[in-house]
């Protein structure tokens, strides 16, 4: 197997607090800088393949890192639907579907967003993912994605249960990396990539 995986997350939109899922987002003039000032160091690196979300913000941060490699557009690789609470923060949530947000915080796998996604359809989306990226052999592979699908995906190849997703909180604009191994995953790096002008001095502000 013997492959290298960096999963690089789309840069900032502005829109921090925010639920955003499956709703078209365009980048802010930060998450271009951020994307743009990772350019040198993502081309330095033996990059052959590049995967990534439909979605405008992924598909953006792609054509800025201009890289002139062969991409894959994966439809699988889109963020979650959060349905009716798209473009909303967890306190507007919370004031308009206490109920569903305690099932939510349950960890229940049947739970499904309010005119949106089950979770166990993503998580099947998100297998099927892992599974085509493992029959992938001795590449370096860039996937361009979303925050709930790095964080699920870097949990299913390490065999880390996805109720355990959480504990990785991937960054807008950095990439994380990871070496595929016949026994298995290793995460070789984590929230990677340079600190633009924007970005000193904040604790990550979108």
């Amino acid at each position: 197997m013997a492959s290298r995986l960096i999963f690089l997350r789309h840069g900032q939109t502005g829109l921090s607090g925010r639920y955003i899922g499956s709703s078209e987002v365009l980048l802010s003039e930060k998450g271009k800088a951020q994307i743009k000032g990772l350019r040198p160091e993502l081309a330095a690196l033996p990059i052959e393949i590049v995967m990534t979300s439909p979605m405008q913000r992924c598909l953006q941060s792609v054509d800025l890192l201009n890289l002139g490699l062969p991409t894959r557009l994966d439809p699988d690789l889109q963020e979650i639907d959060f349905g009716r609470w798209e473009g909303k923060t967890f306190q507007e949530i919370e004031s308009q579907d206490p109920e569903l947000v305690q099932h939510w915080a349950s960890g229940l796998a049947d739970f499904c967003f309010p005119e949106g996604e089950a979770t166990a359809a993503f998580a099947s989306r998100m297998n099927a993912v892992k599974e085509r990226l493992l029959a992938i052999d001795n590449k370096t592979i860039l996937v361009v994605a979303h925050g709930g699908v790095i964080r699920s995906l870097i949990c299913g190849l390490l065999g880390l249960s996805q109720q355990h997703y959480l504990l990785f909180q991937a960054a807008k604009g950095h990439y994380s990396t990871m070496d595929l191994h016949s026994g298995g995953g290793v995460l070789t790096g984590f929230n990677l990539g340079t600190v633009t002008p924007y970005e000193r001095g904040s604790k990550w502000l979108d």
